[in-house]
């Protein structure tokens, strides 16, 4: 038996249909929406990351090469890791101590570094090749590392990136890595270098459907070759791995020179 409607009834009321019809399909609207810029931020990264493979190659084939002595003596063709010593933060706090104590200016902090950069920190060819891949995915820095506690989607897109929070989020986040050595030296004519980022969503729920936790990241264990690799056990939020690799010839000159200077 069907029941029919009772004129004046609740049953036969709909005023509201319009709207509960709304709610129904905000809900996944919205979550399409925000999905959809999320994965927008992630292919810009994602060239980035690529950006930044070709230069570390393009590093990698002049500087492996290039004369030990620039490099603390370290052999040709090694891709060891160097790691800094307590000399070399001295140093470089020193310079920057003398440059901020009379009227810190740009010119002053760039003499302070004109006699040692920092793409030899640690005198290592590996940390002057990762310098090249750093430096161009400084933009993806976020302004909050880890967990923040309201994100948006202004922030996602349009936030001002600080020097500070890329100095501080490159060395954990970032690892360049060499596919294919057998050992830390580079023996055959050619060189493979991968690049591998953990690139931070920051979109509301987006970041929780496309993005995982660093520890469950599947390139974690290529992410432990970074330059401080001891941060990410202490980072929140949720991130989205990316890698590239890029192939380039040594540019070994077969005959001996003196770097200038030496």
């Amino acid at each position: 038996m069907r029941l029919r409607p009772v004129p004046g009834s609740l049953f036969a009321d709909q005023r509201g249909v319009v709207f509960v019809e709304f709610l129904i399909a905000f809900v996944p609207i919205w979550a399409f929406f925000v999905c959809a810029v999320q994965l927008a931020l992630i292919t810009h990264a994602n060239l980035m990351v690529k950006h930044a493979a070709d230069s570390a190659a393009r590093s990698a084939v002049v500087v492996l090469p290039d004369d030990p002595n620039e490099y603390g003596g370290e052999p040709e063709m090694s891709v060891g890791r160097n790691r800094v010593t307590a000399s070399d933060i001295g140093r470089i706090l020193g310079r920057v101590g003398s440059a901020l104590r009379d009227k810190p200016s740009h010119e002053s902090i760039v003499a302070a570094f004109s006699d040692e950069t920092v793409a030899n920190l640690g005198r290592s060819r590996l940390n002057t090749i990762r310098l090249a891949a750093h430096i161009p995915l400084m933009p993806l820095a976020p302004m909050n590392v880890g967990r923040d506690s309201r994100p948006s989607i202004a922030k996602a897109i349009g936030s001002p990136r600080k020097l500070a929070t890329a100095l501080y989020y490159q060395p954990f986040a970032l690892a360049v890595t060499f596919p294919g050595l057998q050992d830390d030296v580079a023996t055959g004519p050619e060189i493979t270098v991968r690049v591998t980022y953990a690139y931070q969503c920051t979109v509301p729920l987006a970041r929780r459907i496309l993005c995982r936790a660093f520890g469950d990241l599947e390139a974690r264990d290529e992410l432990g070759e970074g330059f401080f690799p001891l941060a990410q056990s202490f980072v929140g939020g949720r991130f989205r791995a990316l890698q590239h690799e890029t192939t380039l010839m040594i540019h070994d000159a077969p005959y001996e020179y003196r770097a200038q200077g030496s």
